[in-house]
Order: structure tokens, then C-alpha cells, then sequence
């Protein structure tokens, strides 16, 4: 094969390349590899547009084959969500002191794992020193970074107050508290997290919001509710003359619900479609509780006998409901 001083070369034993610099013989040339000049026989040599040909069209084949042999990844089924409860979590940061390490500090992060929508307010105090307030919303499954606490100030013992809202429904409970670490529970704690190596040590705040005590409402004039009916206003307002409180037959999807909080969606209903039943001064509405262990039935009949609208309400066998429904009627 032809080479001229100045060719591009490649070594076909070992697949370097490099340039022709000189032609001894018939049989032999000088060339220079990665800055390296020698002699080599010309039937040792090659030149390299072939192989970067050959190559180039080898890549491009693996690129197609591995883009038609790769298996896509098969997506996993989404798992639900499961409650927990309203935690506090503390993350100690340590450094080392002559091979030990210490606590220079805690991070603090409020976690919501529930699905309730939190309005939260926290303040830490020691004595009368405000150290950090929040005051804000914190999405369902959701956490937020709060603050840091120095570790000599957790050893004057902050007190962590909270108050915690649930802010779609009115009918849950506010609920508040403080929490103080002691000095020995603290060190407990910091010890658990170096044995175990876990990043992280909590408190829960809050595991179930509680409904608020129904309060019997009091009417100063029976005239508070109109004689005449009123015209519904709009499609939320349309009353019920049989109201399902199966929890199917209100939610499309009930997945890493509690049996509280089903309870609690089941029992906001029966007050909404009680309240439309008063204001359009219905006369009478089927409740279907369904038998089952009999705790919803028995927080329906706790709800019926504060309203000061119901004037009776029949149980028992009822034809086409069995012992599934309660009759309610109603006074004005």
C-alpha cells in the first residue's frame, strides 16, 4: 500500500494512529505516534479512513440495537399513602472533637403525614425569650423546615408550643400543646441516633384530628327559620329525601383512609344535608347508616338528638332499608 511523508497512518496490531514522517525503503517508513518517531514495516500500517468508516457505522448499529433491545422500565403501581400521624423531627449536626463527635446544633422540620391540610402556628421560648415563630399552611403528606435550636440553648429546655387546624372543615377540633425535651431524655435520644446511625429522632404531635362536641343550638324566636319555604338556591342546596352515608357512595376513592377520618367525611354530610333539610323546611329524610359494627349509626343518633329540628326519627325493621336506615322527621 502507497504512503506519502504526511499521511495519516494507522498501526493495524494495536489500532494506533499517527503520520507518516519518512519513507526508508520499499519495505519500511518512519512514523510518529502520540509524539514518538520509529521505523516500521509499510505492510504493519494501514491507512485509517477504513476503519473509521467501518467504526463509525459499528456505533451507529450498538446505538440501535441498544435503543430496540433496551426494556422499557415497567412503572410500579403507585402505592397509597399511609397515615402516621404530625411529627416533629430533630436532626442532629455533629463535628468532631479530638475523634469525637458532638452536637453542634438540631434542625428542625415539621412532618405531615396525613391527609389533612394543617394550619399551623409554633413558637419556641426559653423563659420569656422568643427564639422562632412560624405561622403558616403545610400540605397533606408534606414537611417543612422550621428552624435550628443551638445545643446549649436545648439545654436550657425550650418549650416547643404548637397549635395545629385542620383547614378544609370546620368540624374538626383545633388542638395545641407544648413539648419539652429534658436534658436526660435529650442525651437518650442523641445516643439512640449514633447506635442505630439514624439521621433523625421525632415526637408526635398529633396522630387523629377529633371532632368538635356538637353543641346544641339555641333559638332565642322560632321566627330565626321562615314560614314559607324557601327556594333552593343552588345545586348544593338541593335537600335529600334519602341521603346514603356509605362511604362509597361518597368518596370515588378511599385508599390510606382511617376509619376516623371516613368517619368523620360520613357525619360532615349527614350535618350539610340536615342543614339544607331545615332551610327548605323538608318534612321528613331517610338516613342509611347500614348495620356493620353499629359506630356509625350510634354517631348518627348522637347528631340527630342535638338537632333542634328533629322531631322524632323511627328505627328498626324498615321495608326496602332492613335495619340499615333511620327515618328522621322534622319541626318547624
Amino acid at each position: 500500500m502507497k504512503f506519502s511523508v504526511g499521511d495519516k497512518m494507522l498501526i493495524k496490531k494495536t489500532g494506533e494512529e499517527g503520520i507518516v514522517v519518512a519513507l526508508l525503503d520499499n519495505t519500511m517508513a518512519e512514523v510518529s505516534v502520540g509524539g514518538t518517531i520509529f521505523p516500521i514495516y509499510i505492510d504493519e500500517i494501514d491507512h485509517p479512513y477504513l476503519h473509521w468508516f467501518t467504526q463509525k457505522n459499528k456505533d451507529e448499529q450498538t446505538k440501535k440495537i441498544l435503543r430496540e433491545q433496551i426494556p422499557v422500565e415497567k412503572l410500579e403501581d403507585k402505592k397509597p399513602k399511609v397515615a402516621s400521624g404530625i411529627h416533629l423531627v430533630f436532626m442532629p449536626i455533629f463535628y468532631q472533637v479530638e475523634m469525637e463527635e458532638q452536637v453542634e446544633r438540631l434542625k428542625i422540620f415539621l412532618v405531615n403525614q396525613t391527609h389533612y391540610t394543617l394550619e399551623l402556628k409554633y413558637e419556641v421560648k426559653v423563659g420569656d425569650e422568643l427564639l422562632f415563630h412560624f405561622q403558616g399552611t403545610i400540605q397533606p403528606f408534606n414537611d417543612i423546615y422550621l428552624h435550628f435550636v443551638d445545643w446549649d440553648q436545648m439545654q436550657a429546655i425550650p418549650r416547643f408550643e404548637w397549635r395545629l387546624k385542620e383547614t378544609l372543615s370546620t368540624q374538626y377540633a383545633t388542638h395545641a400543646d407544648v413539648l419539652k425535651v429534658r436534658s436526660a431524655k435529650l442525651f437518650e435520644q442523641i445516643y439512640s441516633v449514633q447506635k442505630n446511625n439514624l439521621a433523625t429522632f421525632q415526637y408526635t404531635l398529633l396522630e387523629e384530628f377529633s371532632i368538635k362536641e356538637k353543641e346544641r343550638e339555641t333559638f332565642q324566636f322560632k321566627t330565626i327559620v321562615p314560614q314559607t319555604k324557601r327556594n333552593v338556591r343552588s345545586v348544593q342546596e338541593i335537600p335529600k329525601y334519602e341521603l346514603d352515608l356509605h362511604i362509597e357512595q361518597l368518596l370515588e376513592d378511599i385508599k390510606g383512609l382511617s376509619n376516623s377520618e371516613m368517619l368523620h367525611i360520613q357525619l360532615a354530610e349527614l350535618q350539610k344535608y340536615l342543614g339544607i333539610a331545615v332551610r327548605n323546611k323538608q318534612d321528613k329524610m331517610v338516613v342509611i347508616h347500614g348495620n356493620g359494627k353499629g359506630v356509625l349509626r350510634a354517631e348518627v343518633n348522637k347528631i340527630l338528638a342535638a338537632n333542634e329540628f328533629v322531631d322524632k326519627v323511627e328505627t328498626g325493621w324498615l321495608a326496602g332499608y332492613g335495619f340499615g336506615a333511620t327515618i328522621v322527621y322534622f319541626t318547624y
